[in-house]
């Protein structure tokens, strides 16, 4: 009872330090100590999480490995004969026996005394004696339990060790191959793409969406109105202020209430504009415009956008 108690208040720690990943501490603080109607969709998510993890610890456990991990899967496709495992040496520890067993018949026996503590010590119950299997974890615990056996019987340490397929049975060791040269290079094209992307990021996101209702109005002096929501994402450390306009289409015209738009540092507003113009500047119905933000401190950026109106 007090170990699922335990768990339950982990699970609840965990489930909200991830909420706070993605809406600050201040925040949830804030509606972690007001009522739970109030924020509804944080409170099932942080119950959801908490369920899971609680799940996962006091019932699942070991099967979270077996079958939800994808660790093992991915160690089945990238490793090959030369990697680095944990593994048993077979060539030392066979043919195993328990120490009455060697008594009596005298002499012929491994190293391993068939004790069975790497089985018993491992957390996906595995034995480690029948080679590499996709549900080891590599926690190297079978490998701290044979060394306190091997110690005890006063044999030396290392039956079960770091080492490869091919070093455990004898096969000379190979660093230099294909793969070694490979993964590191794909390694390299990710993390250089990624670094590059986050170069070239720019102070603010900016995203242009289609206004709620009809796709454009008529207006009562003939003009016709299209409703544009621009959201707006400071990734700058100060307040910006955006202004936001129509590039290269003088023959239409731009309102807004907000504008330019005022934006914390970290946060996104969101700007409702209307841009007007005659029918005669919607040919066939459309019109593709470019919709300019500008911050007046060196972020400036153009968006593309198809505003509609009636066919003539």
């Amino acid at each position: 009872m007090v170990k699922n108690v335990v768990f339950a208040f982990v699970s609840i720690f965990l489930a909200h330090t991830f909420l706070a990943y993605f809406v600050g501490v201040k925040a949830l603080f804030g509606w972690v100590t007001g009522p739970p109607g109030e924020h509804w969709g944080a409170f099932v998510l942080a119950s959801a999480v908490a369920g899971l993890m609680f799940l996962d610890f006091g019932v699942l456990r070991e099967q979270v490995c077996l079958v939800a991990c994808p660790y093992g899967r991915l160690q089945s496709v990238l490793l090959d004969r030369r990697s680095l495992i944990v593994g048993y040496d077979a060539r030392r520890g066979e043919p195993r026996g328990l120490p009455r067993e060697r008594t009596q018949a005298g002499a012929g026996y491994g190293d391993c005394i068939d004790c069975s503590a790497c089985v018993i010590t491992c957390p996906t119950g595995i034995d480690i004696r029948d080679g590499l299997q996709m549900e080891c974890i590599h926690c190297t615990q079978c490998i701290d339990a044979c060394d306190v056996v091997m110690e005890k019987t006063g044999r030396p340490k290392g039956l079960i060790r770091y080492g490869s397929r091919d070093e455990l049975e004898g096969k000379p060791r190979r660093i230099l191959r294909p793969r070694i040269v490979i993964y590191p290079l794909i390694m390299l094209v990710v993390w250089g793409g990624l670094a590059i992307a986050l170069t070239q990021r720019g102070s603010a996101d900016v995203t242009v969406l289609r206004g709620i209702g009809a796709p454009y109005g008529l207006l009562p002096d003939g003009q016709i109105s299209n409703q544009l929501r621009i959201k707006i994402v400071n990734r700058s450390t100060e307040t910006r202020r955006y202004a936001i306009s129509i590039a290269d289409a003088p023959d239409l015209t731009l309102v807004s209430p907000d504008n330019p738009l005022e934006v914390a540092p970290g946060a996104a507003s969101t700007a409702s504009v209307f841009v007007m113009g005659k029918a005669g500047s919607f040919p066939h119905g459309l019109r593709e415009i470019d919709v300019a933000v500008n911050d007046g401190a060196g972020f400036e950026k153009k968006t593309p956008y198809r505003l509609l109106g009636p066919e003539e």
